[in-house]
């Protein structure tokens, strides 16, 4: 006997045709995903739904009253770190383009869903690459404000030669041991 796991997967689903929305779900289903999906239609909809936690949206492209690269804008403006892919039969080219200089994730024709699990998979793992850069980014950065708090607090003067950078930083401290202005060194630490 085999078992299978499959990956759940929260998405925000924009899509006016109920066999397309369908037809999305067992691909992702034959891809490994377990995909929790909500459809919706309308720019009202969207918008209720936009911050509810999803791990993923998906736009059609053309819908009657509202579209996918507006849906993008909307995406955008919220500030969500999430993939946001475009699956559509109409896009063309140059839209698609458009969409992913626009910050669209990927775009996926309905005639060639084969791709549509490859690009959720790759926009997944390039979504949780972007987030650890983004934290560990911000842990150095509190770490050099606590290091500049503690060096600054000691009252020591101290200087640090960077090589490999060519730079020299300066303590305030170490500054004001040895008589030296800001414009005379520059700022330091």
């Amino acid at each position: 006997m085999r078992i299978t796991t499959k990956t759940p997967l929260r998405i925000l689903h924009l899509e006016d045709d109920p066999k397309d929305a369908e037809l999305v779900r067992a691909t992702l289903e034959a891809a490994g995903f377990a995909p929790e999906i909500v459809v919706v239609q309308t720019k009202a909809a969207y918008l209720a739904q936009l911050d509810q936690g999803w791990e993923l949206i998906l736009a059609d492209y053309k819908l009657p009253q509202f579209d996918g690269l507006q849906a993008l804008v909307l995406f955008k403006e919220r500030g969500l770190d999430i993939s946001f892919i475009l699956v559509s039969g109409t896009i063309g080219e140059e839209n698609a383009v458009a969409a992913i200089q626009a910050g669209a994730s990927d775009y996926v024709m309905k005639d060639r869903l084969a791709r549509l699990g490859p690009a959720v998979e790759r926009a997944l793992r390039e979504t949780v690459e972007r987030r650890a850069r983004k934290a560990a980014a911000e842990a150095l950065q509190a770490s050099e404000g606590r290091w500049r708090f503690a060096l600054e607090g000691a009252g020591d003067g101290v200087w640090d030669w960077d090589v490999p950078a060519s730079t020299v930083f300066f303590s305030k401290r170490w500054k004001e041991m040895f008589g030296y202005t800001e414009d005379e060194i520059g700022t330091g630490l």
